[in-house]
C-alpha cells in the first residue's frame, strides 16, 4: 500500500539535491531520451540514429500507433516495464514513486538483468542510445547500473506543444487524450527526478523546431552531446532529413498564442513547457542556476498535486476492477451461449 509517509517521501525527492557527478571517471556514454508519451521521443532517437549514437539492433515492432517505428531496444523496454510494474505502477499511472521504492534487494534481478543486456549489446560502443519517455520516473533504478558500468549518462528531451501532445493522444486514446488527463501524464513523464540530471548534459529538442529544420537542429544536437563527429556522415543526416522524416509525421501544430489562450491547459504544464523552450531556443541553459531557480516552481507544483495524482490513480483502479467484474458475467455467457444451443 502507498502510504502517506511514503507519498511524503517520493515529493520530497523532487528537491533532493542530485548526486555528484561521475564524468571524468565514464569509459562510455548512454544518451537517454526522455519526454511525454505523442512527443516526437521516436523521431528524435532516430534523429540520434543519424548521429552516429549505436541505438542496437533489436527494436520493438513498429505499430499504427507509430508505424515509421519506435527505435527503442526491446530487452532494456521490457526491463523498464518490468519495474513500473514490479511497483504496480500501470502506463497510465499518474501517482509519484518514492526513490527507496526503485533500490533495494527487490530490484536486484531486474539490476542484473539491465546490466547483462547493457554487455551485451553495446560493450564495444562509445555512446549508445535508448529511449523510454518515462525513465525519469524510474531514473533511482537506473543510477546504480550506470555507476557499476562506469557509464556516463546524457538526457535529450523530447518537447511538445501539450495542446498537440493532447490531440495526438487523443487520436489513439480518446480518455487519456482529454486536454486535462494529457496534461498530468506530461507532468510525471518530465518532472519527476529532472533534478537528478543537473551533473550531466541535459539537451532540450523541440519536436516542431526538429520537423521545420532538421538539420540545424540535429547540428545542435550533436554540439551540445559533444558527439564525435567522424560517428556520423552528411549521408546519414540527408537520409533523416529527407527520407525518414514526412509532414505526414505531424498532424497538429499550436503556437505559443494559442496555448496562453487555452484555458484548459494545466498551468503548470504551461510554465514548464516554457521554460523548457527556451532551452531548446538557447535563451537559457540547463547549466544556469537561474534555470533549476525556475524550474523550483514547477516542481513545486508537482508537489501540490501529489494527493491528487495517488487519489486518481486509485480511483482508475477501481474502475478498471469494477470493469473486470462487470465483463466476467457477459465473457461466461458468450462461452455457454453456443453449448446451450446444443442441447
Amino acid at each position: 500500500m502507498y502510504t502517506q509517509a511514503r507519498m511524503k517521501t517520493s515529493v520530497a525527492a523532487l528537491n533532493t539535491p542530485p548526486p555528484a557527478g561521475r564524468q571524468s571517471a565514464a569509459t562510455a556514454r548512454a544518451v537517454f531520451v526522455i519526454g511525454a508519451g505523442r512527443s516526437g521521443t521516436s523521431t528524435l532517437t532516430r534523429a540520434l540514429g543519424a548521429l552516429g549514437v549505436d541505438l542496437g539492433n533489436k527494436f520493438k515492432r513498429a505499430t499504427r500507433k507509430n508505424p515509421t517505428g519506435f527505435f527503442e531496444d526491446a530487452d532494456l523496454l521490457a526491463i523498464s516495464k518490468a519495474v513500473r510494474n514490479r511497483l504496480g505502477v500501470r502506463a497510465d499511472s499518474l501517482r509519484l514513486i518514492a526513490p527507496e521504492e526503485l533500490l533495494g534487494p527487490h530490484m536486484d534481478d531486474l539490476r542484473r538483468r539491465v546490466v547483462k543486456v547493457i554487455r551485451r549489446r553495446f560493450d564495444t560502443s562509445p555512446i549508445w542510445g535508448f529511449k523510454y519517455g518515462r525513465t525519469l520516473r524510474i531514473l533511482p533504478f537506473w543510477e546504480p547500473v550506470l555507476s557499476e558500468l562506469e557509464i556516463e549518462p546524457s538526457f535529450v528531451i523530447a518537447l511538445r506543444n501539450p495542446l498537440s501532445v493532447a490531440r495526438s493522444r487523443a487520436r489513439l486514446d480518446p480518455r487519456r487524450g482529454l486536454q486535462a488527463a494529457s496534461d498530468l501524464e506530461w507532468l510525471i513523464s518530465i518532472v519527476p527526478y529532472l533534478r537528478r540530471t543537473r551533473p550531466h548534459r541535459l539537451v532540450v529538442v523541440d519536436y516542431d523546431d526538429l520537423m521545420d529544420a532538421p538539420v540545424s537542429q540535429l547540428s545542435r544536437l550533436a554540439d551540445e552531446l559533444d558527439l564525435p563527429d567522424a560517428a556520423t556522415t552528411p549521408a546519414q543526416i540527408e537520409d533523416f532529413a529527407t527520407r525518414f522524416l514526412d509532414a505526414g509525421l505531424r498532424h497538429t501544430r499550436y503556437d505559443e498564442t494559442e496555448l496562453a489562450e487555452n484555458e484548459a491547459v494545466n498551468p503548470i504544464v504551461r510554465a514548464g513547457y516554457r521554460l523548457l523552450r527556451q532551452v531548446s531556443r538557447g535563451m537559457i541553459s540547463s547549466r544556469d542556476e537561474a534555470f533549476w531557480q525556475q524550474w523550483a516552481g514547477i516542481e513545486q507544483g508537482v508537489q501540490d498535486l501529489a494527493p491528487i495524482l495517488q487519489l486518481i490513480d486509485l480511483r482508475e483502479s477501481e474502475r478498471r476492477g469494477a470493469m473486470t467484474s462487470l465483463i466476467g458475467p457477459f465473457q461466461a455467457w458468450s462461452l455457454l451461449k453456443p453449448r446451450l444451443k446444443n442441447l
